[in-house]
């Protein structure tokens, strides 16, 4: 009996051992270019062998890895222990300020460190630290927000799963000190011609899930979570080419009020009181408007219920590359499923 006690125990042991020993992947912060944005003349070094996405007068991304992109979408438990370097500027609406900024959080408030006080690009800046556990470890991020222009907020955060912050930290904090913020210039540039310049969506298709539902899209195209008013969650899903050619998935409580062909009819003003059209989405009864919200862009919004929850599923397009967005967009409407 005792020989089976000290075996056992003998394979737990070489198991913790080799547990302790296992070393996760680091892509490591090798030469830095930097980024100058040509509309908010924002700037940022980042690693050129660490996957970019750019958008003009918006934000600009770096990733470890092109796979782990969709991690830092999902959040799984477990997967890739990947980075994440984001410069995002955000325009103020009229009577904002950067408090109303801060107070947008992607995570709970208590996942956050108290604010203190840092130094960016020769102003005072705000930082805040946080991290929560995952399968495969820590999860740790800083997030800075600054104003170098009283019309724009320029927020900086660092991220990393897995409990690889410490590697990355000497290399993030190399990266803040090269920071300028955004402002905005006197004379404004071309943006249009800016952003047609960046490639069109890709015909390769990549499977991302949300909250009750599967769609396929661009594998060139990101995945954001903006904040839609009285949405539970929102995903949109963009490419650097266009900003007026994207994807949204709006998700909103349906449990009160799940009587389709009403709320589609109480809705009809926000689309230019077109006539909703039944159809089905994922194999679930739905309607959809087709309209231009605005000249030269087409839509078509989706309405379906499913599980108690009112999914919004809108289709943007610019008219003068219809050949290139819409029959791609087509294709991922159809992939659409619920679950």
């Amino acid at each position: 009996m005792k020989k089976y006690v000290f075996y056992a125990f003998s394979l737990l042991l070489l198991f913790v051992v080799l547990s302790c020993g296992e070393q996760k992947h680091i892509v490591e912060i090798k030469e830095l270019a930097v980024y100058d944005d040509p509309i908010l003349g924002f700037s940022i070094k980042y690693p050129t062998n660490w996957e970019v996405k750019k958008y003009p007068g918006d934000r600009f991304l770096a990733f470890t890895t092109k796979t782990v992109i969709k991690r830092f979408s999902t959040f799984e438990p477990n997967g890739e222990s990947g980075a994440k370097i984001e410069l995002l500027a955000i325009k103020l609406p009229q009577g904002q300020t950067i408090d109303s900024v801060m107070a947008k959080k992607q995570f709970t408030p208590e996942t956050y460190s108290a604010p203190t006080k840092v130094t960016i690009d020769g102003v005072q800046a705000i930082k805040q630290t946080y991290q929560f556990p995952l399968g495969d470890g820590l999860f740790q991020g800083e997030i800075y927000y600054a104003q170098k222009d009283s019309q724009v907020v320029t927020v900086i955060s660092f991220e990393a799963f897995g409990g690889t912050f410490e590697k990355y930290k000497p290399g993030f904090e190399q990266i803040l000190n090269s920071v300028k913020l955004a402002h905005i210039p006197q004379t404004a540039p071309d943006t249009i011609k800016k952003v047609v310049e960046a490639p069109p969506p890709s015909q390769n298709l990549v499977e991302y899930k949300g909250d009750g539902f599967s769609i396929k899209i661009p594998d060139n195209f990101d995945v954001r979570n903006p904040k839609v008013g009285g949405a539970l969650k929102s995903y949109q899903y963009i490419g650097e080419r266009r900003l007026d050619c994207d994807i949204r998935v709006d998700i909103f409580d349906a449990s009160k009020q799940n009587k389709l062909e009403k709320i589609v009819e109480d809705n009809k003003s926000k689309h230019q009181n077109a006539e909703p059209k039944p159809t089905s989405i994922g194999g679930t009864k739905a309607y959809v408007f087709e309209y231009s919200p605005i000249r030269n862009v087409k839509s078509r919004v989706y309405y379906a219920i499913h599980n108690n929850k009112l999914y919004r599923i809108t289709v943007n397009w610019f008219t003068g590359e219809e050949e290139l967005y819409k029959p791609v967009f087509d294709k991922s409407i159809a992939s659409f499923k619920f679950f």
